[in-house]
C-alpha cells in the first residue's frame, strides 16, 4: 500500500509545474479548534484562503513527547527525533547541572547576540537542503523565526541565511554558520530598531476579537492591556511572546521579497517564517483564551497582507504555500483555590530528597539521585556500578517508589520506553520520539490539576521544554497551483510532510525520511 501510495503521489508531482516561490510558514500552538472558531471572522486571504482553495489536514501526528522544536525538526526533516538528532530545544547536564541550547556551538560566531548557533546538531538533511542541492546553489533559502532553534531547523545547513530575533537586545541576529546577514535585516536594526518602538507598543484586543470572540462577559468586559518597556529584563521575551513578533515577522518577509527579488530568480527560492500562536504566558487571567483569539485574529491580518503581495508580485499560479502548526504547550494554570478544583504542586526538591533517602535505605549512604529535568529523574549509574547494582533495577525500583508519590500519574524508565512497555497512549510514538543519549533514566507525568514547581533547578533563565505523553496532533494547510481544495481529517504521520513537500517540487525527500507521502488530489 505504501508503494502504492508513494507511485501515485510521484506521477502527481511530476505533471504539476515547479512554483517559482515557496513559502513555509510553521505556527507554534496552533489548533484547529481554535481556527474553526474564528474562521467566519477572518480574512478570505488569510487562513481562510486554505480552507477555500488548498488541502487541509486537520491531524497531523507528532507521536508523544513534542514541544515546538521536536516538532519542526520532523517536519523538515521527515524523520523522528530518535533519527534527526533533536530531542528537545534544550540539552541538559546532569554533572554541571545546567541547561544548553541544542544548537549551541562555539565554533561559530554570533551575529547581533553573544550566543554562538549553528544547525550541526540536524543528524540529517531538511527539506531546504535538498532544494539547495537540486538547485545547484540557484535556490535561494531564507529563515525568519522569533527563536534561534526555529530559525535554524528551517535554514538548515546549506540555507543562505537565517535571522531571529535576540531576547536581550531586540535586534535581528544570525550566526556566522551561514554566507549571508540579509540586507532587509539589517536595514531593519538600523532604520527601525525595536529597541527604540517597544517602549510606545501597546497590546489591546482588536475591534474584531472583541465582536469575535465568543467568550464569557467575565473576560472580554475587563479587556486587557499589556506594555513591554520599562527596564524589565524580560521585556523582549515577552514580545516574543505576543502577536507584535509576528507582524515584525511579516514586516521583514516582505522586505525580504521586494529585496532579495524571491520568486524571480531560475528555479525556485523558498522563504521560511515562523509564527508564535502559543499561550501568553504572563497572561493576567488564568483563563487566557481573550488573548489567545486576539493572537489568532492579528496573525490572520499579517498573513492576508503577506499573501495579498505575493498574490500581486510574483502571482498565485506561482507559489506554493503551506503552513504547519506545532502542538500547542500545556497552558493551564491552577484555578482559584475558592473553586475547590483538586490538584496542586509537584516539589522537584522534595521528590528528589525523599527518592534518595529511598535509595539509601536500600542501598546504602551516596547520592543516588544526580539531578532532576523537565520531568527525568538522573541516577548515579557510577555509584551503581560500585555496588554491583545492575542500573536497569536502580531504574524500576525508582519508578516504583515515584508512582506512589501525589500528583504522579506516571512514571517509568528509559528501558521501558525503548521496549514500548509504557502505559500511554501512542507508546511507539514515544519510542521513535526519545533519544537515550538525550534523557534521563526515570520520567514522570503528573495528573491534571498538578503543576510543576522546580525549585530543584535553580541555575540559568532558560525555559524547560514543556512535553506531553498524549498524542499529540496539529494542522497542515497547502496551496498551490494544482492543489484542489481538500480536507483530510483521517490522522497522517507527521514524518510524510516532508517527503509529499519533497514529490511536489520535482526534489529528493531528506535523507532522513522513509515515511510515504500523502496524496493531496
Amino acid at each position: 500500500m505504501a508503494l502504492v501510495l508513494a507511485s501515485v503521489v510521484s506521477a502527481v508531482s511530476l505533471t504539476a509545474q515547479q512554483p517559482r516561490l515557496v513559502v513555509g510558514i510553521v505556527v507554534d500552538g496552533l489548533t484547529g479548534e481554535t481556527l474553526e472558531k474564528l474562521r467566519p471572522f477572518m480574512d478570505r486571504n488569510g487562513f481562510n484562503r486554505f480552507f477555500n482553495h488548498g488541502a487541509v489536514l486537520d491531524n497531523i501526528d507528532f507521536g508523544t513527547n513534542v514541544n515546538a522544536a521536536t516538532a519542526s525538526a520532523i517536519l523538515a526533516t521527515g524523520a523522528a527525533p530518535k533519527v534527526n538528532g533533536i530531542g528537545g530545544g534544550m540539552l541538559y547536564d546532569p554533572i554541571t547541572h545546567r541547561r544548553e541550547y541544542i544548537f549551541a556551538d562555539r565554533e561559530e560566531n554570533g551575529i547581533n547576540t553573544k550566543e554562538p548557533f549553528s544547525p550541526r546538531a540536524l543528524r540529517v538533511s531538511t527539506l531546504s537542503d535538498e532544494s539547495r542541492i537540486a538547485g545547484a546553489g540557484t535556490t535561494s533559502v531564507h529563515s525568519i523565526a522569533p527563536d534561534a532553534t526555529q530559525a535554524l531547523i528551517w535554514g538548515g545547513h546549506a540555507g543562505n541565511s537565517a535571522v531571529w530575533l535576540d531576547t536581550y537586545t531586540g535586534t535581528w541576529a544570525s550566526t556566522s554558520f551561514y554566507p549571508e546577514f540579509p540586507i532587509p535585516a539589517n536595514n531593519a536594526n538600523k532604520n527601525y530598531p525595536l529597541s527604540a518602538r517597544i517602549d510606545t507598543m501597546q497590546w489591546v484586543p482588536s475591534e474584531v476579537t472583541v465582536s469575535a470572540s465568543g467568550l464569557p462577559a467575565r473576560l472580554t468586559d475587563s479587556s486587557f492591556k499589556y506594555t513591554f518597556g520599562g527596564n524589565s529584563a524580560d521585556k523582549y521575551d515577552k514580545f516574543a511572546n505576543s502577536p507584535f513578533v509576528n507582524s515584525e515577522i511579516t514586516r521583514l518577509a516582505l522586505d525580504y521579497l521586494a529585496t532579495l527579488e524571491l520568486g524571480r530568480h531560475e528555479g525556485f527560492d523558498i522563504l521560511n517564517l515562523t509564527y508564535n500562536l502559543q499561550p501568553y504566558e504572563w497572561s493576567q487571567n488564568v483563563d487566557n483564551r481573550y488573548e489567545l483569539y486576539d493572537s489568532y485574529i492579528k496573525l490572520d491580518n499579517d498573513l492576508a497582507q503577506l499573501f495579498t503581495t505575493i498574490d500581486n508580485t510574483i502571482g498565485r499560479d506561482n507559489t506554493l504555500i503551506y503552513i504547519a502548526g506545532t502542538p500547542p504547550r500545556d497552558s493551564r494554570r491552577r484555578d482559584d483555590g475558592r473553586y475547590n478544583i483538586p490538584g496542586g504542586e509537584f516539589s522537584s526538591r522534595k521528590a528528589v530528597s525523599l527518592l534518595n533517602l529511598y535509595l539509601i535505605a536500600l542501598y546504602g549512604n551516596g547520592e543516588w539521585v544526580t539531578a532532576f529535568n523537565n520531568g527525568n529523574f538522573y541516577l548515579n549509574a557510577i555509584l551503581a556500578n560500585e555496588r554491583n547494582i545492575e542500573v536497569s533495577t536502580l531504574r524500576r525500583q525508582t519508578a516504583d517508589f515515584l508512582v506512589r508519590m501525589a500528583g504522579i500519574g506516571h512514571a517509568y524508565t528509559i528501558d521501558d520506553i525503548v521496549r514500548g512497555d509504557i502505559i500511554v497512549p501512542n507508546a511507539s510514538g514515544q519510542a521513535r520520539n526519545t533519544i537515550i543519549s538525550q534523557s534521563g533514566d526515570v520520567f514522570i507525568n503528573l495528573i491534571p490539576g498538578w503543576t510543576l514547581v522546580d525549585d530543584y533547578n535553580f541555575i540559568d533563565h532558560i525555559p524547560q521544554n514543556a512535553y506531553s505523553v498524549a498524542p499529540t496532533t496539529a494542522m497542515f494547510m497547502i496551496t498551490a497551483p494544482d492543489i484542489e481544495p481538500k480536507r483530510i481529517d483521517t490522522p497522517v504521520d507527521a514524518r510524510a510532510i516532508a517527503p509529499t513537500l519533497a514529490g511536489m517540487l520535482h526534489i529528493r525527500s531528506p535523507n532522513g525520511a522513509d515515511t510515504p507521502s500523502v496524496s493531496l488530489k
